[in-house]
C-alpha cells in the first residue's frame, strides 16, 4: 500500500485530502498542530485506527517534521506522498504588519513546507512518488493587505521550479496547486497585523474544501506540475499577463475578507 503524508491534515482541505487518499487505498498520516482536531479528524475517517494515523507536530519547527518522517518510515518503511498543506494567513497593510508576523507568515507557509521536503525527499525519490505544494491565487499576483501571506506562498513558486529541475529525471512529481477563495471552517483564524489572532469572515461563492481535494488528487494521479484553481484565478493570470496595468489599477481596489 503506499503510504501518504498530509500536512494540515486536521482540518479544512487537508481533511478532505486524507478522505480521498484513503479511498485510493493509502495509509494516511495527518499531520498538526491541534491535538484536539487530529483526534477528531481520526475518529471520524478511521474509527478503529488502521489505516490513518495523527501525528502532532508543527511544520515551522524542522526537528519536529524530521521526527514526523521517521516516525512514517519507522512504521511503514517507506513514502510515496507529501502534501504540504499546512499554512496559515493574515490581514494587515503593509506599514501597520509587524516584523514577527511576516517571520510567521514565511516560516508557516514556505519553510514548514520547505523543512518537510527537506526531510521526505530520499524516501519519495526511492518511490517515484509526488510532492504537493498547496499555494494560493495571491502568490501569482499580491492583493492588498495580504502582503506577508503573499510572499510566504509566493516563495512556494520558484521553490517547486527549482526543486523539480532536480528532481523530475530521477521520476518525483512536484505539483503546486493554486487555490482561490475556499470555504473556512467555522473556527478558523488568521493573523492580524499586530500579531492577534482574528476570525476570517464566511466566504461566499467559494470553492468546498471537497472541491479543491478532488482537484488536488486529480494533480497527482495526472502528475501534473500547476494547477490554477476558480475561473477568477485564470482570468486574473491572463490580465496580468497581457494588461498588467489594468490588472494592477483592479487589484488595487480588490478588499479581502
Amino acid at each position: 500500500m503506499k503510504v501518504a503524508l498530509i500536512t494540515g491534515g486536521s482540518k479544512g482541505i487537508g481533511r478532505e485530502a486524507a478522505r480521498l487518499c484513503l479511498k485510493e487505498g493509502m495509509i494516511v498520516y495527518i499531520l498538526g498542530r491541534d491535538v484536539e482536531a487530529l483526534e477528531e479528524t481520526a475518529n471520524l475517517l478511521d474509527p478503529e485506527q488502521k489505516v490513518l494515523f495523527s501525528i502532532q507536530a508543527d511544520v515551522t519547527d524542522h526537528l519536529a517534521c524530521k521526527r514526523a518522517i521517521d516516525e512514517v518510515i519507522t512504521r511503514h518503511g517507506r513514502l510515496d506522498l507529501l502534501i504540504n498543506n499546512a499554512g496559515m494567513s493574515m490581514r494587515g497593510r503593509v506599514n501597520e504588519t509587524t516584523p514577527e508576523v511576516l517571520e510567521a507568515m514565511v516560516h508557516i507557509n514556505f519553510l514548514g513546507s520547505a523543512y518537510m521536503t527537506y526531510y521526505a525527499l530520499p524516501h519519495i525519490t526511492g518511490q517515484k512518488g509526488s510532492i504537493i505544494f498547496t499555494s494560493s491565487l495571491v502568490a501569482l499576483h499580491g492583493v492588498p493587505k495580504v502582503a506577508g501571506y503573499a510572499a510566504g506562498k509566493g516563495a512556494l513558486t520558484a521553490y517547486t521550479e527549482s526543486l523539480r529541475a532536480e528532481v523530475s529525471s530521477k521520476g518525483v512529481h512536484i505539483g503546486i496547486i493554486y487555490v482561490g477563495f475556499t470555504e473556512n471552517d467555522p473556527k478558523k483564524v488568521i493573523y492580524s497585523a499586530d500579531g492577534s489572532l482574528m476570525p476570517l469572515s464566511k466566504r461566499k461563492n467559494a470553492h468546498t474544501q471537497q472541491d479543491v481535494a478532488r482537484y488536488m488528487l486529480k494533480m497527482i494521479k495526472r502528475r501534473k506540475k500547476r494547477m490554477v484553481l476558480t475561473p477568477l484565478g485564470h482570468f486574473s493570470s491572463f490580465l496580468y499577463r497581457f494588461f498588467p496595468n489594468l490588472s494592477d489599477w483592479i487589484i488595487a481596489r480588490f478588499n479581502p475578507t
